[in-house]
């Protein structure tokens, strides 16, 4: 419809231009020549009355910059150009905003915020407070909190809409909010016509309490549990008698946290205080947290959150038991933040270090550490043991008596001229044997020769010994060389091999790819957020003790067999799975999550780095082999001088005691 002609309260003409959006009080138009600023323009059916425009008037005298930051506040009264009545009124633009359910509903933030984390979340969630905290600070109240009234920008900014229905105390007089969503709406004001009730600032924190829950955890209403009492309670009855799902007191009032969902362990304990506050019984006496309470910790919060080893695009309190994401989805739940993580780049193999390793193994070859006996020798021969003045008497002696028998022995042939002659030579020939047998059998000198003998085989096998583990310790050197350099060419083949793998490994990402999404896709929705005919809260109970929770879960035989759903039932949960699936849009764009990617390529960097430093630790072994062996031998060098000169010793004295054989 075409636009009234419009003046400001001055009657200057307030030209209109294209219109933005239309909702159910009214449409927003843009302003020629203002891209900063709207007008709201109520249609025939919600013209503001006396009261309405009181308030608005009221609204625009406590616009301040402050307000204007936070929320599209009115600022200026619009007026038919020909009746002069007021028909709207102007407020600061919104660009790039969403409404808030769009960021903590898992599903729909995939589309409208891809790369938001669950600190982004937390951090909207502070500049949530910090909007409520400037309307409590300018003396309203938001009153009809809801999932759409508060909107959020790609950097997690905040800005509160609808502020036309705000209730506002002015000259006396209460403007109050004469609408609100039961989601929001405190338990002690369920079920009242809030036209006639003057909400307090303790009612505006219960509906702040409940966005910030949802914003921490994915989505989930802080009364939307597992119930485990008696009967089947409706959710505006479980929020009425106060059964906060959440917490160490929560079992008390038969009530447990739904599925595939964080906990109370995976905040800090200030952030669960102060959730207790605002949701378990006794918080509508006025103790639920004041906004400005949330801002510290939440704040804390966002710093005190670590990114996750596998998934870098998960982030969690550091003081949970590891990541809470990837818990919840190895469980079966939903991939939360699944994509969240920004792409890396790709895996190559760094050649270029590895080329590097061949030309450090190259510099190692092996030392050959060859032995030569006579490095080790005494310079100065050695001189012989010299033979005792016995020897030297018992040699003369024996050397006599060898020519007295010698010459008796020669002296026999006399015999064919003289008998006598004979005699004497055959008896001389034979005592002098005798005698002489008997001196070299029993003779100091023999004893001698065999002590020389047995002093030059000890001093052969004592070097033996030494010279062995010369031998024993260089063949050990030289094959844990060949070894350790058959392991680095192995281990570079293998380096340079995750090349392959890696390209294999997304190949076979991709190609199961639609199926995944397929799966994260219904893992997305569970049955305790679906509407299904004859599917109460007590039959969701039934099947999430049979871990049928979301609709991934939902089979035909697997239902079929549950005690109690029969055809019928089991057909309505196949209806709602089929609906499901029909959302379902597969982006090959997307297929591969950065998220997924990175984690690939983390992984593969990761193998390969392993790889560089174990070849480093294998090159530094290596390296070290020589000195190493080199430091044995050179162990072994005192008593192989030792053992050479003591044989050296042993063959002079044997030789000096030979000479005289």
């Amino acid at each position: 419809m075409t636009p009234p002609r419009l003046t400001d309260a001055n009657g200057r003409p307030f030209p209109l231009d294209r219109l933005l959006g239309s909702g159910g009080e009214g449409d927003v138009y843009a302003l020629l020549n203002d891209p900063n600023r709207v007008a709201k323009v109520y249609n025939d059916r919600h013209q503001p009355d006396t009261q309405k425009v009181e308030k608005l008037t009221a609204l625009i005298a406590l616009a301040n910059p402050q307000l204007l930051t936070v929320a599209a506040w009115p600022t200026e009264l619009l007026l038919h150009a020909n009746t002069r009545r007021v028909v709207g009124f102007v407020m600061p633009r919104l660009v790039g905003y969403q409404e808030i359910w769009q960021l903590y509903n898992p599903a729909e933030r995939l589309k409208a915020f891809p790369r938001a984390g669950w600190t982004f979340q937390v951090r909207a969630a502070a500049n949530l407070a910090a909007a409520f905290d400037e309307v409590h600070k300018a003396g309203c109240l938001v009153a009809d909190v809801n999932m759409k009234n508060a909107q959020v920008s790609a950097q997690a900014l905040v800005r509160l809409i609808d502020c036309d229905s705000f209730q506002v105390r002015a000259n006396g007089k209460q403007y109050l909010c004469e609408v609100g969503v039961e989601h929001y709406t405190p338990p002690e004001l369920q079920g009242k016509h809030f036209r006639s009730v003057v909400r307090t600032e303790n009612h505006d924190r219960f509906g702040l309490a409940v966005l910030i829950f949802q914003l921490l955890f994915v989505g989930r209403h802080p009364y939307q549990g597992v119930y485990e009492g008696a009967g089947d309670p409706g959710f505006v009855q479980l929020i009425t008698e106060f059964r906060f799902a959440q917490g160490p007191m929560a079992h008390s009032w038969g009530m447990a946290p739904p599925p595939h969902t964080p906990t109370f362990e995976d905040i800090p304990p200030e952030v669960g205080t102060l959730f207790r506050r605002a949701f378990e019984r006794g918080s509508e006496s006025g103790t639920r947290p004041r906004p400005g309470e949330w801002l510290p910790v939440l704040r804390q919060l966002e710093q005190s959150s670590v990114e996750c080893a596998a998934d870098p695009g998960h982030r969690y309190w550091r003081g949970a038991k590891g990541c809470v994401w990837c818990r919840l989805a190895a469980k079966g739940g939903p991939e939360y933040f699944f994509g969240v993580a920004p792409g890396i780049g790709t895996f190559t193999v760094d050649d270029a270090k590895l080329q590097e390793v061949l030309r450090r193994l190259a510099t190692l070859r092996p030392t050959e550490f060859r032995y030569d006996r006579n490095r080790f020798a005494p310079q100065v021969p050695p001189e012989p043991e010299p033979l005792t003045d016995v020897l030297e008497e018992h040699q003369n002696i024996t050397l006599v008596l060898g020519i007295a028998t010698a010459f008796c022995i020669l002296a026999m042939p006399l015999g064919f001229i003289r008998k006598f002659f004979f005699v004497i030579a055959l008896l001389g020939s034979i005592i002098f044997g005798i005698w002489f047998w008997i001196l070299l059998s029993r003779s100091p000198r023999r004893r001698e020769l065999r002590r020389r003998r047995r002093a030059r085989t000890h001093a052969v096998q004592d070097l033996e010994v030494i010279e062995g583990e010369w031998d024993r310790c260089v063949h050990a050197y030289l094959r844990h060389h060949a070894e350790l350099s058959r392991w680095v060419h192995r281990r570079i083949d293998e380096c340079r091999g995750l090349a392959v793998t890696f390209q294999a490994e997304l190949k076979r990402l991709t190609e199961n790819a639609e199926a995944i999404a397929r799966q994260r896709h219904l893992r997305f929705h569970l049955l305790t957020d679906a509407e299904i005919p004859n599917i109460g809260g007590s039959r969701k109970r039934i099947l999430a003790s049979f871990n049928v929770i979301t609709a991934a879960d939902v089979e035909w035989d697997k239902i079929h067999q549950i005690k109690g759903f029969g055809d019928a039932l089991t057909r309505n949960l196949m209806t709602w799975k089929a609906a499901v699936l029909a959302t379902f849009r597969f982006d090959p764009a997307a297929a591969i999550s950065p998220g997924e990617q990175k984690a690939t390529v983390v992984r593969f960097r990761a193998q390969q780095q392993q790889f560089l430093t174990e070849l480093d630790r294998g090159l530094i072994e290596l390296e070290s082999l020589e000195p190493a062996c080199r430091a044995k031998l050179q162990m072994l060098v005192p008593d192989l001088k030792t053992a050479i000169a003591a044989l050296e010793q042993a063959e002079a004295d044997l030789r000096l005691l030979r000479r005289g054989e």
